[in-house]
């Protein structure tokens, strides 16, 4: 039997053993900055006028309002990039009548019911088009910036050439620019749309045509109003998925402690808590300095972590492994990418999660790419106008890993 001293140290070292157990959770925190454009054009040449042509009953002051790319300034003339949005038109369609036979077979195939359903269908088209008159300097997929001896090779094959002596071959590659522009169309866009109203299914033919009457000019003026607010919105994302620096706000994973019987679990706790207070602060048009300063003391309190903990359990590598997690994205959001790469490679000595080391250095190595090819040092840009400093999170785009 054992004694009583050996039972109560058997039980201390077990509550001890219990106490350094170490569950890890997920914890989102929001975070908004830049979406990256496809294009890079120079700060200085961020500027587009816009004109909008073509039927009139679509074509009003607060359309041009509603149109606007992010980091730029909408201007009357001499800007870097001219815009021409031509409205053709909306067009009423024809009714179309339709039928669906519904049969009901017995056991053996026999048909023992049979049921004609009739139904008329409208569909309205709009037509459009957009043009973009100015610079496309487009990102390859990889990330990659244009291959420079290329472009030197092309310059030096044109300069040497005797027929293109007394030509501008700047815009080499697009098409020329037309009257309303001199610079060439970096790209043409369709604004076509298509809206259907069908009625119910009737047995009676005359039952659907009834609808019809009643309801087909209440939809086509419904779809008319719709493409008058559809074209400008659309405007909008195709000219902010090409060249603006729209803000984006991302549900962005980090890691909590889980056990409040671990001694760390308060510290631990309040740590990841704070990342969210801090982060919910940060916007795409102002400066991170001051979210970089509130954030250090919590940057020190995981790098600690990471030294405290350095043993080989599996509770202390889990510890480890959260704690190198959450600075590796703090340090993501703070745009400090080669201590993401750096943490990144320490997190694979912890053994914590085979692949979540490859996750933050390939997403970090791609934010670093599009940072340098858009000549920035922070997924934020400088206000240049009123428009531009107003608050703005963004759409949410939840990170996965």
């Amino acid at each position: 039997m054992k004694s009583p001293i050996v039972f109560l140290v058997l039980l201390i070292i077990s509550s001890v053993t219990y106490a350094q157990k170490v569950d890890i959770d997920n914890y989102r925190i929001y975070i908004s900055c830049v979406d990256f454009p496809v294009n890079f054009v120079p700060q200085n040449a961020r500027t587009f006028t816009l004109k909008l042509s073509g039927d009139p009953a679509f074509i009003t002051r607060d359309k041009v309002e509603l149109i606007n790319i992010y980091g730029w300034s909408k201007v009357d003339n001499k800007a870097g990039m001219d815009l021409k949005v031509n409205i053709k038109g909306f067009f009423a369609g024809s009714p179309v009548p339709s039928q669906r036979v519904d049969e009901k077979k017995d056991k053996d195939g026999k048909v023992i019911s049979k049921n004609i359903y009739h139904r008329i269908r409208l569909s309205n088209t709009a037509r459009g088009e957009i043009r973009v008159y100015g610079i496309r300097d487009e990102m390859t997929s990889k990330g990659k910036v244009k291959d420079e001896k290329k472009i030197i090779q092309k310059k030096q094959e044109e300069a040497s050439n005797p027929f293109l002596k007394n030509v501008d071959t700047r815009n080499d590659g697009a098409d020329s620019g037309d009257l309303f522009s001199e610079k060439a169309i970096a790209y043409t866009e369709n604004l076509n749309y298509t809206y259907v109203y069908e009625t119910r299914e009737y047995l009676n033919p005359d039952d659907a045509q009834k609808e019809y009457a009643a309801n087909a000019q209440i939809q086509i003026r419904n779809h008319e109003n719709q493409y008058r607010s559809d074209y400008p919105a659309d405007v909008t994302r195709f000219l902010n998925r090409n060249y603006g620096y729209k803000p984006l706000k991302y549900h962005v994973k980090f890691k909590r402690l889980d056990n409040d019987d671990h001694p760390e679990y308060t510290m631990f706790d309040n740590a990841t808590k704070a990342c969210k207070t801090i982060f919910a602060k940060m916007r795409y048009n102002q400066p991170i300095a001051q979210i970089e300063k509130d954030l250090q003391p919590v940057i020190e309190y995981f790098d600690d972590i990471t030294r405290k903990y350095k043993g080989s359990s599996k509770h202390e590598k889990n510890l480890r492994g959260a704690a190198f997690y959450n600075l590796a994205r703090m340090y993501q959001y703070l745009d400090q990418h080669d201590k993401v790469i750096e943490i990144g490679q320490a997190i694979i000595s912890t053994g914590h999660d085979p692949g979540e080391e490859k996750d933050f250095i390939k997403e970090s190595e791609e934010i670093q790419r599009k940072l340098d090819f858009h000549q920035m040092k922070s997924r934020h840009i400088i206000p240049q106008n009123k428009n531009q400093e107003q608050d703005d999170e963004g759409e949410v785009f939840i990170i996965a890993n």
